[in-house]
Protein backbone atom coordinates (compact mmCIF):
# COMPACT_ATOMS: atom_id res chain seq x y z
CA UNK A 1 0.00 0.00 0.00
CA UNK A 2 0.86 3.62 -0.32
CA UNK A 3 0.45 5.34 3.48
CA UNK A 4 -1.50 8.84 3.70
CA UNK A 5 2.15 9.83 4.32
CA UNK A 6 2.93 8.79 0.56
CA UNK A 7 5.18 6.05 1.89
CA UNK A 8 5.10 2.46 0.20
CA UNK A 9 4.48 -0.36 3.08
CA UNK A 10 4.21 -4.35 3.09
CA UNK A 11 3.15 -6.58 4.83
CA UNK A 12 5.69 -9.33 5.43
CA UNK A 13 6.41 -12.29 8.51
CA UNK A 14 7.94 -10.18 11.69
CA UNK A 15 11.25 -12.09 11.24
CA UNK A 16 11.54 -11.01 7.61
CA UNK A 17 10.80 -7.49 8.62
CA UNK A 18 13.61 -7.58 11.55
CA UNK A 19 16.06 -8.66 8.87
CA UNK A 20 15.08 -5.93 6.45
CA UNK A 21 15.23 -3.55 9.00
CA UNK A 22 18.33 -4.35 10.19
CA UNK A 23 20.05 -4.25 6.75
CA UNK A 24 18.63 -1.10 6.18
CA UNK A 25 15.65 -1.56 3.47
CA UNK A 26 13.72 0.36 5.60
CA UNK A 27 11.78 0.46 8.78
CA UNK A 28 8.96 -0.32 10.56
CA UNK A 29 5.28 1.17 9.91
CA UNK A 30 3.74 3.49 12.42
CA UNK A 31 0.36 4.42 11.56
CA UNK A 32 0.58 7.42 13.38
CA UNK A 33 -0.67 6.30 16.74
CA UNK A 34 2.45 5.41 18.39
CA UNK A 35 2.08 2.06 18.24
CA UNK A 36 4.93 0.26 15.52
CA UNK A 37 3.39 -2.62 13.50
CA UNK A 38 6.08 -5.89 13.70
CA UNK A 39 4.73 -7.12 10.56
CA UNK A 40 4.60 -4.20 8.36
CA UNK A 41 7.59 -2.70 7.02
CA UNK A 42 7.83 0.66 5.66
CA UNK A 43 10.44 0.38 2.47
CA UNK A 44 13.67 3.37 2.18
CA UNK A 45 13.13 5.25 -1.38
CA UNK A 46 16.66 3.87 -1.58
CA UNK A 47 15.15 0.62 -2.63
CA UNK A 48 11.96 1.91 -5.15
CA UNK A 49 13.45 -0.34 -7.81
CA UNK A 50 12.88 -3.64 -5.36
CA UNK A 51 9.15 -2.72 -4.75
CA UNK A 52 7.51 -5.29 -7.45
CA UNK A 53 10.05 -7.92 -5.11
CA UNK A 54 8.91 -6.70 -1.84
CA UNK A 55 4.85 -6.53 -2.58
CA UNK A 56 5.16 -9.96 -4.49
CA UNK A 57 6.52 -11.31 -1.10
CA UNK A 58 3.53 -9.45 0.60
CA UNK A 59 1.10 -11.19 -1.44
CA UNK A 60 2.29 -14.55 -1.72
CA UNK A 61 2.89 -13.75 2.68
CA UNK A 62 -0.87 -12.68 2.99
CA UNK A 63 -2.43 -15.17 0.59
CA UNK A 64 -0.85 -17.93 2.50
CA UNK A 65 -3.06 -16.69 5.56
CA UNK A 66 -6.56 -16.34 4.16
CA UNK A 67 -6.40 -19.21 1.89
Amino acid sequence: MISTRDEFVVKLPRARVDALVASGVGVRFDPAHGRMMKEWLVVSPAFTRDWLLYAREAMKFVGAKNP
